[in-house]
Parts: C-alpha cells; structure tokens; sequence
C-alpha cells in the first residue's frame, strides 16, 4: 500500500469517527430523561421500518410566531414538562434539562429526534401501543440530545 492510500485510509476513517463520536459520547455520558410523544403513523412508507415521532410539547403563545432554532427547557420528571423556551443557551439549575430544538410557527420540533428504526414486529406492536409511550432520551448539559428509546409510559 503506498503513502497516498494510507493517508486517504487514514483521512476517510477520521471523517467517519467525526460523524459517529459525537452521538455516542451523548448515548454514554448523558442523562436519560423521557418526553411525551403525540401519536403518529408508525411506520414510513419511503423508508421502511422508522417511526416518525412528534413530540407533545406546544410553545407558549408569546413565541408562536417564531421560525428559528430554540432551547426548551423541561422539568426533570416523567415525562418532561416544559417550563421555558429561550432563544439563548439557558442556564440550568437543579432538576432541569434543555433540548435544541425549532420552533416554527407554534409547534416545537426536535428534528434529530424524530425518527427511530424498528423491526416489522416492533413496529406492528408499536401501532397499538404509541398512545401509550414515552421517548426515552439522553441529554447532556450542552442541550444535546439523542433518542435511545420508546417505552409504555
């Protein structure tokens, strides 16, 4: 192998290990906290087995006419209740945690956790059960977040 292909090896694997760290050290180092899901069509029909998942988390009025990314800050309890949002990194105390987030025109979303893979099995299983469940999620002090999890409430 010469040098060319080992440092191409090398700067291809450097690019993957980027991309994937981040979302482990949130899954390893994060806490695990839960937000309530509004039920939705369980399964995607372009991309198979993913469940598109919306969260049951409105703004306040004040801020129904944003379009721009957010922090929401929630009450550590099960499932999260949201007691903020702000447009700047918040500082949080003793029983709160926050999420990046969108807010677009009255709804709050959370694109990166919106959508979760499961089996054919699972995602029958979940169609009868999605009113019922909660996202589990990690969450760092940072206000970054990775879905982990669905689990009956």
């Amino acid at each position: 192998m010469t040098r060319r292909h080992v440092i191409a090896v090398v700067v291809a694997l450097s690019a993957m290990l980027a991309v994937l760290m981040p979302p482990l050290w949130i899954r390893t180092t994060g806490d695990e906290v839960t937000l309530a899901i509004r039920p939705v069509d369980p399964l995607s029909l372009f991309r198979g087995n993913y469940v598109d998942l919306r969260y049951d988390v409105d703004l306040p009025r004040e801020m129904s006419d944003l379009d721009r990314a957010v922090y929401a800050v929630f009450a550590d309890e099960r499932p999260g209740r949201l007691l903020r949002v702000a447009e700047e990194r918040p500082d949080l105390e003793d029983g709160e945690f926050c999420i990046r987030g969108r807010a677009e025109y009255g709804f709050l979303s959370f694109p990166q956790l919106e959508q979760f893979f499961v089996t054919p099995e699972q995602g029958r299983e979940l169609e009868r059960q999605l009113n019922e469940m909660v996202a589990v999620i990690k969450v760092t002090r940072g206000c970054r977040a990775v879905l982990v999890d669905l689990q009956l409430e």
